[in-house]
């Protein structure tokens, strides 16, 4: 087990991005961004969006009215984003007509050329309600325009998807998350993701904890663990931020270390969290006590590390990349 702790520094303009009072469609709240880099050197965030007029459930548990939009934001430096005036993205289909929720983005090129893939939590049923949640995806070339390709892992309830951002073994992967752990799956092209084989999911769900990548392992992981943006490659192996609730529903941020060759096996994990709620606009929202990242990007030997904070804001928190990977040297498993 590893010693010490990784220090993620906050920054100081936190939170980057709230509510913005002259829209209606993300007027509510604003969090769960996930970010890119595109080719001419513009750092995209995809943020997860609520209209104005949401209101708490006479229970206290969820809220009603609450239907997630995608929206664009584009920097020069990372740090400071302008916004587009419409949404990005819509709920506009029977599998996503309840909200588009959490937005991951990968960039991934290959001998087709370059496309930004978008994975997403579909919502065909109302938020909170406990049913609905679809991992879909979607894809854009230059972020202009998109196009969903549809539920990707069918009649499942599923989050926290992530896509590689190049073949491992000439297979595209994509981790997943079936509660409480992160799985593991392989396709041998987009068009197996995008048309999923109903005969093929059922031989994976019963053989799922083969497929499994990551568990949960420490007290502040007791209830589950899910993926944050898709892993970066490093020297050392597959960098993966995941996000962990335990047995309070506190959200926190660990990272783990993965085999470049053979990502399902992990190198090294922090033992401790490197980021979890301290700051009053992660300790208080909408949902109390959220650290939830979803997007990572390398800017020259900076990794800029954005999360959504208390389900209300989008926050941004820096780390060099050797600082990390020397920290993960000392917690191998």
């Amino acid at each position: 087990m590893g010693t010490g702790k990784l220090e993620l520094k906050r920054h100081e303009e936190n939170p980057i991005l709230v509510a913005n009072p002259d829209h209606l469609w993300d007027g509510g709240t604003v969090f769960n961004c996930g970010a890119t880099v595109t080719d001419d050197g513009k750092v995209v965030l995809l943020y997860r969006a609520v209209a104005k007029g949401y209101e708490k459930k006479p229970n206290g548990k969820g809220y009603m009215n609450y239907i997630s939009r995608i929206g664009y934001a584009e920097s020069e430096d990372g740090i400071h984003f302008s916004r587009r005036s419409d949404p990005f993205m819509i709920p506009d289909t029977d599998y996503d007509l309840f909200g588009c929720e959490d937005p991951r983005v990968t960039k991934f090129k290959d001998s087709e050329g370059l496309r930004y893939f978008i994975t997403y939590t579909a919502m065909s049923a109302p938020a909170f309600s406990g049913r609905g949640d679809r991992v879909a995806v979607a894809s854009t070339l230059d972020f202009s325009a998109v196009e969903k390709h549809g539920e990707v892992i069918p009649d499942l309830s599923d989050k926290d998807a992530v896509i590689f951002p190049e073949r491992v073994n000439g297979k595209i992967v994509m981790f997943h998350r079936i509660e409480p752990n992160i799985q593991m799956v392989s396709f041998d092209s987009f068009d197996e993701i995008f048309n999923p084989n109903r005969e093929f999911w059922r031989g994976y769900l019963n053989r799922l904890e083969d497929h499994v990548v990551l568990q949960k392992r420490y007290e502040w992981e007791a209830e589950k663990v899910g993926s944050g943006p898709p892993p970066i490659k490093t020297d050392e192996g597959w960098l993966l931020f995941y996000h962990s609730v335990d047995k309070n529903s506190v959200y926190r941020c660990g990272v783990a270390l993965l085999d470049l060759d053979d990502p399902s096996r992990v190198i090294a994990r922090s033992p401790v969290p490197v980021l979890e709620p301290e700051e009053d606009y992660e300790r208080y929202g909408d949902v109390n006590n959220v650290v939830f990242p979803e997007g990572a990007v390398l800017l020259g030997d900076t990794l800029f590390l954005y999360y959504g904070a208390a389900d209300t804001c989008c926050a941004l928190a820096t780390v060099k990349l050797q600082e990390i990977l020397d920290y993960l040297s000392k917690c191998k498993v």
